[in-house]
């Protein structure tokens, strides 16, 4: 577990994704993001963030607009209950904390559609927090590598598995971890195509033994 904590910190060293939310501590610049990010390719999202940001530079620029223009806004990229979603988080911000965006996960909860992901992406990259986040991706990350099965359904909601992230989590350089692993899960342990040729523990890595040795084109029949 060391070991793939250490390779990945050092990987990310030269392969970092820089983006705008990634350059700011602004929880409600964060909080948008990971919204917007939500089943959403990060290029994408990243268009509609720019134009979103420029337009509601703040929760109650957010809080004033209309719905229609939050629509416009992330029209880009479609799925547009996060239109909703955003206009009653910001309402409920504006409301129940001042327009202060919380830094407490149960307050965070309490927002409209805000999960257990989206709480620890704010707690940990705007507020510093050492909390461990746990999507699909990474999921996909941790049973690869450590031959890891949930039981669940939706194995990104087990107990189990955020435990384990949690004690994965290095105890200074836990954002640059955490950055490090969306990075790692979207760049080379992708759900088709892997590049396991150029993973960094690849040598330790629990999945290649099933398919390391096999032709490309039974790597793709097998993922």
């Amino acid at each position: 577990m060391d070991d793939f904590v250490t390779a990945l910190l050092n990987w990310r060293k030269t392969h970092r994704r820089r983006f705008d939310w990634r350059e700011t501590d602004n929880p409600y610049k964060i909080l948008v993001a990971e919204i917007l990010l939500q089943k959403t390719d990060s290029q994408k999202a990243e268009k509609a963030y720019h134009r979103f940001i420029e337009e509601c530079p703040s929760i109650y620029h957010l809080h004033r607009i209309e719905l229609d223009k939050v629509y416009d806004l992330i029209r880009d990229i479609g799925l547009f209950y996060r239109a909703r979603r955003l206009k009653k988080i910001a309402d409920q911000v504006t409301s129940m904390f001042d327009g202060i965006v919380p830094d407490s996960k149960e307050d965070l909860m309490v927002l409209y559609g805000v999960g257990q992901y989206i709480t620890n992406a704010v707690l940990c990259f705007a507020f510093k927090k050492r909390v461990p986040i746990v999507d699909t991706n990474v999921v996909r990350v941790y049973s690869r590598v450590f031959n890891i099965e949930s039981s669940k359904p939706r194995p990104n909601t087990d107990k189990q598995l955020w435990a384990f992230s949690k004690d994965l989590l290095p105890e200074k350089k836990f954002v640059e971890y955490n950055y490090a692993l969306l990075d790692f899960a979207s760049s080379i342990c992708k759900a088709k195509n892997p590049r396991c040729e150029m993973c960094p523990v690849n040598k330790t890595c629990q999945w290649p033994d099933k398919c390391m040795h096999a032709m490309p084109s039974d790597l793709a029949h097998l993922i």
